[in-house]
């Protein structure tokens, strides 16, 4: 990805660390693009995936259901950035915390990003990303997903917690066909939305 690109992840990058003042700071925005620039030159990006025609039995709820919208096809997924980046991340935590916060967010908007593409460019009709744990889903599903795909493959490790490693890693599954599109509803961060409060949202350019 190059440089000219990097602006249009500054919204999503700045929902992750909470500013409500969505005027350009240039002191953060300096931190943003340095650590965009830093994660693409350390990121080992690694996507793996799985095509289903038929309904999981733990996908026979509400959410899912709805999420799919009758259509029992759907890929489930996972995708990293790789170990470096979490290695990189808790050196900032020892000797720099604020562009620790910056380096953060900026992989978790990054891993979005390259996930996107990934999906843009495997197949014109997928829906978003549907990951356990929205719309009350229940998280430990993931454990289901990661073991389906065997996703230690791509070097991810499940913890007990179901909390994964490297932390910069995600498992769900994603609609064929559907007629869902992405929202507010199933972000983690939708009580705390500040872009929501401004009429905004984070998944928009900027």
């Amino acid at each position: 990805m190059s440089a000219k690109n990097y602006s249009n992840l500054y919204l999503a990058i700045y929902s992750y660390l909470g500013y409500r003042n969505l005027t350009k700071d240039p002191r953060i925005d300096k931190l943003i693009e340095e650590s965009l620039k830093e994660i693409e030159e350390i990121s080992s990006f690694q996507y793996i995936y799985q095509e289903f025609d038929y309904l999981l039995d733990f996908l026979n709820q509400k959410p899912y259901l709805d999420y799919l919208n009758g259509s029992t096809n759907y890929l489930i997924c996972a995708m990293t950035l790789g170990v470096s980046v979490d290695k990189r991340s808790k050196y900032y935590e020892k000797v720099d915390l604020e562009r620790m916060f910056v380096f953060d967010a900026t992989a978790s908007a990054y891993l979005e990003y390259l996930s996107d593409e990934f999906e843009r460019n495997l197949r014109p009709d997928l829906g978003y990303r549907f990951c356990p744990g929205y719309q009350g889903t229940d998280v430990s599903d993931i454990r289901l997903l990661y073991n389906l795909l065997k996703a230690n493959k791509i070097g991810i490790t499940l913890l007990d917690s179901n909390l994964m490693v490297p932390q910069k890693s995600m498992i769900g599954i994603v609609g064929i066909n559907t007629t869902q599109k992405r929202s507010c509803r199933d972000c983690f961060l939708i009580e705390h939305c500040e872009y929501r409060k401004e009429g905004l949202r984070c998944y928009t350019k900027r």
